[in-house]
């Protein structure tokens, strides 16, 4: 049963008296027998003579079902007697609903525990969750008492955030202003004639240099508004079990509005948007997707790159870069030309964890004629570096690994592939992009977007289209002039494909950049000497398969 109890009390020091007893209102005394000084709490006079004095407090008896006492709670603070009761009965209502009102729990402290079992998840998603309450979660609002979290705490931290934004970018901008000072000055030293003047400006520029270097350190990213919907919806998940959990009564995150988020959707690097990039270094888009023709300009450079068969596996079938350093000869069929994506690898803070796909991403993949060959060649070579490296091989199973048997860590394959790009003179796009452009790819040569989505393991097709809205109309028009090409005519030149325009040229000195008006693919990569060689666990049955092939034919 409820019983609210307030009183009032200040934190006033003075000569204490007994309040109860036979000894009511005589004076407390030390042992010496000198009157006691102590705090005063309720006996303060100030407190019934002055209306501002102290605060109010409440106090509630909290009893189990069989009336015994279970918890006792006090808590002080109030302005008004009003407001102190008020927080009582918000108490008892929340013991009434199952809540746990024993507890001094921190919001931050609440959100570490439930991370450290949030076990429903994949790993990297609960490594995101742990960066979010880390980076801006916490120091916003960890301090809060967990059962006290509300509404507008939670909008209180968005827009500390936002503030934080323009300081982050004004900072940024700052930045940028200090590297064109400090290339200004480098070109000034470079170009100065005279000892004495090179030196006071060799002097100037590194002193602008090491101002520089130190900027660069406190330099920090904008959250900008497609995180801070990821940061709410970390938020949301946390309240959401604390709720059924009982451990708060409503999932506040829920009620929070922002501004409304556009993820950025894929780009085409087409011929317009090439000529502007060469022209200024300018990127059109966060996502950037080749067509068709530099997919295969990109391929005939890394020909002689010792993982050309992953390149060309990922740009053809679009496995994500985790799945193909995961993939085991054991989900590959060479008879039925498919391989099975079962596993994949993620990379958290450069730690490497084994675990299924994405939900709904198992799945089969075909494989073309020339992925089958190249995986038939990557069997050979692992025979032979496997007979190489003798006791130091490593068993793993793999298909795409190093001359030990040992398999590639993903954020190796997105550095070496960056590499590759900038060495073939090639518009940028990141080693994500090649599986965007395999379902521009899939869509030019016939595919349905059910198909497309099948193929890069998306758990709905909404996620296909909401993807590559902008890009498949684009690829679109590839289709259109094949179509136009199959029927043929008298009189009529057979159409060809729109060029792509070639590396740039520039004449040194002059800053002059010449856009070739035709294409032509790069010249291919030489083998590189700086890399690890792929080796791999030899597949016995591939070989032998080639062998027989070459028995037939007499070879």
């Amino acid at each position: 049963m409820f019983e609210e109890r307030t009183y009032k009390r200040c934190g006033c020091k003075g000569p204490l008296y007994h309040r109860r007893g036979k000894d009511k209102g005589k004076p407390v005394l030390n042992d010496d027998g000198t009157h006691k000084i102590g705090d005063l709490g309720t006996g303060c006079p100030d407190l019934e003579q002055k209306r501002n004095h102290g605060s109010w407090y409440y106090f509630l008896l909290i009893e189990d079902d069989t009336g015994e006492e279970a918890i006792r709670l006090r808590k002080g603070g109030f302005r008004t007697q009003d407001d102190a009761a008020k927080a009582c009965k918000e108490v008892w209502d929340d013991y009434q609903a199952g809540l746990d009102v024993d507890t001094e729990e921190m919001f931050g402290a609440y959100l570490d525990r439930w991370a450290d079992k949030k076990t429903d998840v994949a790993l990297s998603t609960v490594a995101k969750y742990r960066e979010h309450i880390r980076l801006h979660i916490a120091p916003y609002i960890g301090r809060i008492d967990r059962k006290k979290i509300r509404k507008r705490h939670i909008e209180q931290m968005f827009a500390a955030i936002q503030d934080r934004n323009v300081t982050v970018q004004a900072h940024r901008e700052y930045v940028a202003l200090l590297t064109q000072d400090c290339e200004d000055k480098r070109q000034a030293w470079r170009a100065a004639s005279g000892q004495e003047g090179r030196e006071i400006l060799r002097a100037s520029w590194h002193e602008a240099r090491e101002l520089l270097a130190i900027e660069r350190k406190k330099m920090r990213r904008v959250t900008d508004v497609q995180t801070q919907h990821r940061i709410r919806a970390t938020l949301s998940s946390a309240l959401g079990d604390a709720v059924r959990a009982e451990e708060v009564k409503k999932n506040w995150a829920e009620l929070v509005k922002l501004p409304k988020a556009n993820p950025p959707k894929p780009m085409l690097w087409t011929p317009g948007r090439v000529r502007r990039w060469r022209e200024t270094g300018e990127i059109p888009g966060r996502v950037m997707v080749w067509t068709p023709q530099f997919t295969g300009a990109f391929l005939d450079f890394v020909v002689n790159d010792d993982l050309f068969d992953l390149w060309h596996f990922m740009a053809l079938r679009g496995p994500r870069r985790g799945e193909a350093c995961a993939l085991p000869w054991s989900e590959v069929d060479l008879d039925a030309m498919s391989v099975t994506i079962s596993r994949q690898i993620v990379s958290i803070a450069y730690k490497l964890f084994g675990t299924t796909p994405k939900a709904d991403s198992e799945r089969i993949l075909d494989l073309d004629s020339e992925s089958a060959r190249l995986f038939e060649k990557r069997a050979v070579l692992q025979v032979e570096q496997r007979e190489k490296a003798g006791l130091a091989w490593q068993n793993t199973g793999l298909v795409f690994t190093q001359e030990d048997g040992s398999g590639y860590h993903p954020d190796f394959l997105t550095q070496r592939f960056k590499r590759l790009v900038e060495l073939a003179d090639l518009p940028p796009i990141t080693l994500h992009g090649l599986r965007h452009g395999a379902a521009c790819i899939a869509h030019a040569s016939g595919s349905d977007p059910k198909e497309i989505s099948e193929q890069l393991g998306h758990n709905t097709i909404k996620i296909t289209m909401d993807t590559y809205t902008n890009v498949l109309p684009e690829a679109k028009k590839l289709r259109a002039e094949a179509a136009l090409a199959i029927v043929p005519r008298s009189g009529r030149q057979a159409p060809t494909a729109p060029a792509e325009p070639e590396p740039a040229t520039s004449t040194p000195g002059t800053g002059h950049v010449d856009i070739p008006a035709q294409a032509s693919p790069p010249t291919p990569a030489p083998a590189p000497t700086a890399q690890p060689r792929p080796a791999g666990g030899g597949r016995l049955a591939a070989l032998k398969r080639l062998r027989e092939k070459k028995v037939a034919s007499g070879v």
